[in-house]
């Protein structure tokens, strides 16, 4: 999954907070992986794009969140976005196990 940023479902509306956006990011993320049925245990590779280095901890703290003790591949990029509103930006990785 590639680009996926904080926008509510209609596509316009955007949160202010950096813990809004990434709860939204990861909302749509799960939606995706449920349409092919995955899961969050199923991603091997996250990279995501920080508008502001001071926002890692929450980062941190929302991926712990949803991740709890999976372990990913990450990358942390600390760059300005497309769009100056957005806080964050996530692509993701993921890959069916053969042992299911």
């Amino acid at each position: 999954m590639s680009g996926l940023n904080g926008y509510e479902a209609d596509g316009k509306t955007l949160p202010e907070s950096f813990d809004a956006q990434a709860e939204l990011i990861w909302t749509h993320l799960r939606t995706i992986l449920a349409s092919a049925g995955m899961e969050y245990g199923d991603l091997v590779s996250l990279r995501t794009f920080l508008a502001d280095p001071a926002d890692d901890e929450a980062n941190v703290r929302m991926r712990v969140r949803h991740l709890c003790t999976h372990q990913v591949t990450l990358t942390v990029v600390c760059c300005p976005l497309l769009d100056p509103r957005w806080k964050l930006k996530i692509e993701a990785v993921a890959a069916r196990s053969l042992a299911r």
